[in-house]
């Protein structure tokens, strides 16, 4: 089973306590010019927003190619920016949520935070009531966060596995292996393949299918011998 974890670092932990808010005026000036990358949890949650599977919201509102980065509008607004603001604010990505901070992870689970510069125009306004850790409270971002986490364990340990492989043959991964590898993000179609392999319901909630998923990606790093594929 791959490590997962039911809460977020601690909330007390010192970076957190940091002085810090943030008042939101929705001039929506920060939704410009942003490359937005997405998990597949965070891909799930806009897909179930949009009513869609999330093979169908990477092939109508990700780059191409990229199967993980929004779209952007031809005047560079997010995608997904309407004329009063956000249209998919209750599930925003965590990047959105922890604006303007920008959060930083180690793979052993160091955390700090950055304060982005914001839009020279921004009717935005930076305070020291509070601290860090309940402005990431009051933006409802623990889900996003425990996922976040979960991805980048995984990745880190992809990462260690495929290095290994790639020093030891001297070869970059072929084009279909890469396109495997994008196709093993797509959590929809991954839990949908497994359970009808395995002749399993699906679950319904989002948490419960994203911890299906992740095993489903530590299953093929570590098949064939602890070997990844």
């Amino acid at each position: 089973m791959p490590p997962f974890r039911d809460q977020p670092a601690e909330l007390d932990s010192p970076p957190r306590l940091e002085a810090f808010g943030y008042i939101c005026r929705r001039c929506s000036r920060c939704c410009h010019h942003k490359d937005i990358q997405v998990n597949p949890y965070e891909i799930a949650r806009l897909a179930r927003q949009r009513g869609q599977t999330t093979t169908e919201f990477r092939a109508a509102w990700t780059r191409e190619g990229s199967g993980a980065m929004l779209k952007q509008t031809e005047a560079g607004a997010c995608v997904f920016l309407g004329e009063n603001g956000c249209t998919v604010h209750a599930d925003r990505p965590l990047v959105c949520r922890l604006y303007p901070l920008g959060r930083h992870v180690l793979s052993d689970g160091t955390e700090w935070f950055s304060h982005i510069e914001p839009h020279p125009q921004s009717a935005g306004e930076r305070t020291k009531r509070g601290t860090i850790a309940e402005y990431i409270d009051k933006q409802e971002a623990a889900p996003f966060l425990i996922a976040a986490d979960a991805y980048f364990s995984w990745l880190c340990a992809a990462s260690d596995c495929l290095g290994g492989e790639r020093v030891a043959t001297g070869s970059e991964p072929a084009p279909e292996d890469a396109q495997s590898a994008s196709d093993l993000m797509d959590l929809d179609a991954a839990v949908a393949d497994h359970c009808r392999a395995t002749g399993t319901i699906e679950p319904d909630d989002l948490e419960s299918r994203m911890r299906l998923h992740l095993t489903l990606l530590y299953e093929k790093i570590f098949q064939r011998d602890g070997r990844a594929l």
